[in-house]
């Protein structure tokens, strides 16, 4: 999926479990994240507002989304852990079967704005 040129394309390449996820996420993202721009970079879906945002990949059997481990509260990985969900150092696992956890993405989201709003000042 690194040709793709656009997050259509690539939504349209995964495989066909995937696609209704990949879409909700998606929608999730541009709602949350109106002023960002959408792209491929690194050969998946991202989003860019003051600096890079948040990512998101189709796996085996789940979607990964990335915020970065700096906004990844423990706070929120163990109420994410205790709802059922994977997590990784700077990522959320959704598996195709469970629903998108929109509070707590809303909350990283929130403070990675934030901590590029800051950085987009101090240079």
């Amino acid at each position: 999926m690194n040709t793709l040129k656009d997050v259509d394309a690539y939504i349209s390449a995964a495989p066909l479990r995937a696609k209704p996820k990949l879409q909700e996420i998606r929608q999730t993202l541009r709602t949350l994240l109106a002023r960002a721009e959408e792209k491929i970079w690194y050969g998946v879906p991202f989003y860019h507002q003051d600096g890079e945002v948040v990512g998101f990949a189709t796996c085996k059997n789940h979607i990964s989304i990335g915020v970065g481990a700096e906004v990844f509260s423990e706070i929120l990985r163990q109420k994410l852990i205790r709802a059922g969900y994977q997590t990784g150092k700077g990522t959320i696992q959704i598996r195709f079967d469970q629903s998108i956890p929109v509070a707590e993405i809303e909350a990283m989201l929130k403070a990675k704005l934030k901590r590029n709003a800051t950085r987009k000042k101090g240079n």
